[in-house]
């Protein structure tokens, strides 16, 4: 009674919408099927499972096992391994001025969202996902954490077998696509925790797939897209898709363009508004739905007007065409080298025991039957009759045919020039005559070869730095949700670093009053977003580093002279920031040189004053060094002053003499006249106060 009441439930008719994307849906379907089933091969393949189970059985049947030679899975593994050694940067490049200071801070909080969900890990999970199958799907999206009541962006890998592309979309990079489908299989009971307001709605959907899971007459037939019997889930369809609506612009009086929801009336009534327009729009929806129920249809959360999923395409042409990836051209020869090794096993073991002759009655039958079952057994000994060993001939074995071994060898290097990975980039097999500089080309040619792959990985990161920033008048996922003032630790110039966002700071403004201003606001600023590659490979630049480099060890010139030109010449990241500290470093060592010579000029010069001064002292008359060692501090000033005086009048006769060389000696010079009676006596000349005090002071005494 309870079935027959289940089986009583009508599935609800769908609305417009839900019409619409079911639609899109069986669409996209039919129109990936190509794809998926190439696909699906493709990952197959690279798991090691290059048979099928027809294939299995058949070799079974026929005594020969189902070898498999993995040789898809080391070729991957190299590429896989070069893209991990070459990590693409997202930096930014200010388009005015006032935003340069926000470039550093923007790379920063870029570093900071990709580390906090690992991304490095996520895109080399998404690069083998294009490399295997020919596409792979990064998912940039907001995730809320309710306990906190906060969230961040996140960036992960999507399972390419979960995406449905409009059938129609002409771009190589599905840009012009009109919806996006992420289809995933969900269990009754986390659907109904997801959306609890739906729960009377999946208990009699799911009431009715149990119901009716055997098919029969007079039971409604299950839509196999929906419904997994096997999984007892539900497939749920998150359906993104744009529709053309009509947007008003309003213009100020000074030029600015706001939208309709930026505009209040008060801007009108002050005329502050000088005129709109309207002008048509995609605006990005949601659907999401499961059968025929509607659960949720809502404009897109984000503000940047695009779909949060991101493709990373390798080998596509359009429409027509279905992706391709590294594997899908080597599938041929894989099972070339599969197939050609398996009939060797087999030509070997069939032709290890080349058989031969036996005469009756050289075995009983005992022993026939026993050579039949272990003679190709190495080490077993076979009894015969007696004699018998005369009347036994063996056919000598035959060697296996070189043209089978042959054509598997040349498979195993269709395998490498088909995938691009030679020798030289692998490291083996290289010839011991071969130069460097061969080896050299050789892996430069590898790398050519495989460039188409890299260029995608690059324009994919791009378009999701684009996500998590926007474009003019579209805020990505950081100035969306990344409002509240916080600190982040970034990689900064000086290392890691500790920066403020979103800080409101007041400011007194003499004419304007109180300003609040906001620092290291996230929602400001005009960007151009670069994708900036360290390459491994030797570029013909770097071949003009390497020779310089050469040059400058033999002939021994000064490595301070060429070294800008070789950072130049190098593939180094942020080689301007390391030319500009070597440029301050040389700077620095120039200004201590020049302080070293200036101090040196100085030392001289005092040891020049101390050894005119010691001269000085030595052949400077005895009341001059008097006074010179009172002025050093050598004895008191009263002292100097007293034996100055005292010497002065002893020596003065003689002082003067000396001052005068010209002068006779006293018994030669003429003899002046008598003075007359009455005329005073002249007085021995003394030195005058002046001239003692010069003494003192270290200069030349003055006579008078």
């Amino acid at each position: 009674m309870e079935a027959e009441e289940k089986l009583q439930v009508e599935m609800p008719e769908p609305t417009d919408s839900l019409a619409r994307c079911r639609q899109w849906f069986q669409e996209a379907v039919d129109g990936g099927q190509d794809w998926r089933r190439a696909a699906k091969e493709d990952y197959e393949f690279t798991a090691g499972k290059q048979w099928t189970d027809e294939e299995i059985q058949a070799f079974a049947e026929d005594g020969r096992p189902a070898i498999t030679i993995n040789r898809i899975k080391p070729l991957l593994n190299i590429l896989s391994g070069y893209q991990r050694l070459n990590r693409y940067d997202v930096e930014f490049a200010a388009r005015s001025s006032d935003d340069v200071d926000l470039c550093q801070v923007r790379r920063g909080i870029t570093k900071y969202v990709m580390d906090r969900c690992d991304y490095d890990a996520v895109e080399s999970q998404v690069f083998m996902d294009c490399s295997i199958g020919g596409l792979g799907w990064f998912g940039v999206r907001y995730k809320m954490d309710y306990e906190v009541q906060d969230g961040e962006a996140v960036i992960e890998r999507i399972d390419p077998f979960s995406i449905y592309i409009d059938p129609e979309a002409h771009e190589l990079d599905y840009s012009d696509a009109r919806f996006l489908i992420r289809a995933k299989w969900v269990a009754k009971d986390e659907l109904k925790q997801i959306y609890p307001e739906q729960a009377d709605a999946i208990e009699n959907n799911f009431a009715v797939y149990d119901s009716t899971e055997e098919e029969s007459e007079g039971r409604p037939k299950i839509d196999r897209l929906y419904y997994s019997g096997e999984l007892k889930k539900v497939r749920v369809v998150e359906c993104w898709y744009k529709e053309r609506t009509q947007q008003t612009i309003f213009f100020t009086a000074d030029g600015q363009q706001l939208p309709q929801e930026q505009v209040t009336p008060d801007m009108i009534q002050m005329g502050m508004i000088a005129g709109s327009q309207d002008f048509p729009r995609d605006e990005v929806k949601l659907c999401v739905f499961f059968d025929k129920t509607l659960l949720e249809e809502i404009p897109s959360p984000y503000q940047h007007g695009e779909f949060p999923y991101v493709p990373m395409i390798y080998h596509y042409y359009g429409v027509g065409d279905v992706p391709a990836g590294f594997v899908r051209d080597l599938k041929d020869p894989q099972r070339e080298v599969n197939k050609r090794r398996i009939q060797e096993l087999h030509l070997l073991n069939t032709t290890a025991n080349g058989g031969g002759w036996i005469e009756e009655g050289a075995m009983t039958p005992d022993q026939e039957s026993e050579f039949k079952r272990k003679n190709a057994i190495p080490g077993h000994y076979q009894k015969v009759t007696p004699g018998g060993l005369d009347r036994i001939r063996e056919r000598e074995p035959k060697q296996p045919p070189m043209a089978v071994i042959q054509a598997e060898q040349q498979a195993v290097e269709d395998l490498k020039t088909i995938s691009g990975i030679n020798e030289s980039m692998l490291g083996v097999e290289v010839p011991s005559q071969a130069s460097g500089r061969a080896i050299e080309l050789r892996q430069k040619q590898s790398i050519t070869h495989l460039a188409v792959i890299f260029d995608a990985l690059r324009r994919a990161k791009k378009k999701i730095a684009y996500l998590l920033w926007g474009r003019r008048g579209h805020a990505g996922v950081i100035p969306q949700f990344y409002t509240a003032e916080k600190t982040y630790r970034i990689e900064g110039e000086n290392g890691q670093e500790f920066i403020p966002v979103n800080q409101q700071v007041i400011q007194q403004d003499p004419l304007a009053g109180v300003i609040v201003k906001t620092l290291n606001d996230l929602s400001q600023g005009e960007f151009d977003i670069i994708i900036a590659d360290v390459e491994s490979n030797t570029t013909q630049r770097q071949a003009q580093l390497w020779s310089l480099i050469d040059a400058v060890s033999k002939l021994g010139i000064p490595h301070d002279l060429i070294f800008d030109t070789l950072i130049d010449l190098s593939d180094l990241p942020k080689k301007n920031d390391i030319k500009l500290r070597f440029q301050q470093q040389q700077a620095q060592q120039a200004q201590q040189a020049q302080q070293q010579w200036q101090s040196q000029l100085e030392l001289e010069r005092v040891k020049n004053a101390d050894f005119r001064m010691q001269i000085a002292f030595k052949d400077a008359p005895l009341p001059i060094q008097f006074a010179m060692a009172a002025k050093a501090e050598l004895i008191p000033w009263e002292v100097a002053n007293h034996f100055l005086q005292v010497m002065v009048q002893q020596m003065a006769p003689q002082l003067a003499t000396q001052m005068n060389p010209q002068m006779p000696p006293p018994n030669q010079m003429p003899q002046a006249p008598p003075p007359p009676v009455n005329q005073p006596q002249p007085q021995p000349q003394t030195m005058t106060q002046a001239a003692a005090q010069s003494v003192i002071n270290g200069i030349a005494p003055a006579v008078v």
